[in-house]
């Protein structure tokens, strides 16, 4: 009787459950954060052409409310303070904007929420977004990722690692005006062409993923009088700590001498000057960013398959919805560079022609061999 009871009538065109898609990234080192929200919608036609259009991908004014508090731990149902703002919160209630993106497959109009409030670098950040006219509440929660420490009590480590020497490490700017050879271990030095070079620094705390720019400035003299201050970046394929307890020390990002000066000739000779007087190297910025382990998951998962089996599995942390509510961090340090560096960027095969100046500012068609 109880089998013959049920009704397994299959209700095709009924209606789905309402989904969000979620893009949001937490970084308590910059000042403005951004969530971007869409609607997930079905069309009987061309999707691509339903993407393009505004009603159907982004919700309207008003329609939403969304909200950030913070927790101290993943499981703590209790918020804490929210912000660091002179103003103590608990919830961070974000503001909506609008921003024009490229042309692609969606509608270039896309509503953002944003908050200026200042975020703590720990704890676990909880997102609520609810649908004022549905009901519907959709959340996701991250745990917030401090940035790299390049030296100082918690991590003495610097990403110039420099053993035993933790005073010797001046931003650019802060140098002695006339060095000495002693002053040496203070600034960036990559003069040997043949030798493995290492930016190290230890990990933090329940962050996975890393990355590291190493940006090179430079200064271009134009003929007739003038400059303008360049750069160029040397990029480092990702790397994945072991553990997220942090403290680990990371090696990962090791470069050849011959390589850096064959990158920067690259790609300086991507940005011609035709007025060129001469140019004169500047400083070293190194960048390091990490990424918590749901931002990890997302990005190698959503990653191009190599494989001919084009079925993958699909990452999503939003409760109710799609997509990516995480965190990262980012870390700059600054250096100065020693003259022999200066110097072999002037009068290196692969850098000689873009008419660096060596490190007494004569320009290397008059220094080098």
């Amino acid at each position: 009787m109880s089998f013959t009871s049920c009704n397994n009538k299959l209700e095709v065109f009924s209606p789905g459950e309402e989904s969000v898609s979620v893009y949001g990234i937490l970084n308590p080192n910059e000042p403005v954060q951004y969530i971007r929200i869409n609607k997930v919608y079905l069309t009987d036609g061309d999707a691509m052409v339903a993407g393009q259009d505004n009603g159907q991908i982004n919700y309207g004014a008003g329609e939403l409310t969304v909200t950030l508090q913070r927790f101290i731990n993943s499981t703590s149902t209790t918020p804490t303070v929210t912000t660091k703002n002179n103003i103590a919160k608990k919830e961070i209630i974000l503001t909506e904007t609008v921003v024009t993106t490229q042309s692609g497959n969606f509608n270039t109009n896309q509503r953002l929420w944003q908050t200026t409030d200042r975020l703590y670098n720990s704890g676990d950040y909880r997102l609520t977004i609810k649908n004022n006219s549905t009901g519907a509440v959709f959340t996701a929660q991250t745990s917030i990722i401090d940035s790299v420490k390049p030296f100082g009590t918690q991590q003495p480590m610097p990403f110039l690692y420099i053993p035993g020497n933790p005073s010797a490490y001046p931003m650019h700017g802060n140098y002695p005006a006339n060095p000495i050879s002693t002053d040496r271990p203070k600034y960036v030095n990559y003069d040997i062409p043949t030798a493995n070079y290492f930016i190290k620094f230890r990990t933090v705390p329940n962050a996975r993923l890393y990355g590291v720019v190493m940006r090179f400035h430079y200064i271009d003299s134009l003929i007739g009088g003038g400059a303008n201050h360049e750069f160029v970046d040397y990029n480092f394929t990702t790397a994945k700590s072991s553990d997220l307890t942090g403290g680990t020390m990371l090696e990962d990002f090791k470069f050849l001498g011959n390589t850096f000066y064959e990158n920067l000739a690259r790609e300086v000779s991507k940005k011609p000057v035709p007025n060129l007087k001469n140019r004169r190297s500047f400083y070293m910025e190194f960048i390091v960013q990490a990424g918590s382990e749901n931002l990890s998951d997302f990005l190698q998962i959503n990653a191009p398959s190599n494989s001919i089996a084009q079925d993958k599995p699909s990452y999503s942390n939003i409760n109710g919805g799609v997509g990516i509510f995480a965190s990262r961090s980012t870390s700059i340090v600054t250096k100065d560079m020693w003259n022999d560096f200066i110097d072999r960027i002037a009068c290196h095969s692969s850098t000689n022609p873009l008419l660096f100046c060596n490190s007494s500012g004569v320009p290397s068609v008059s220094v080098c061999n």
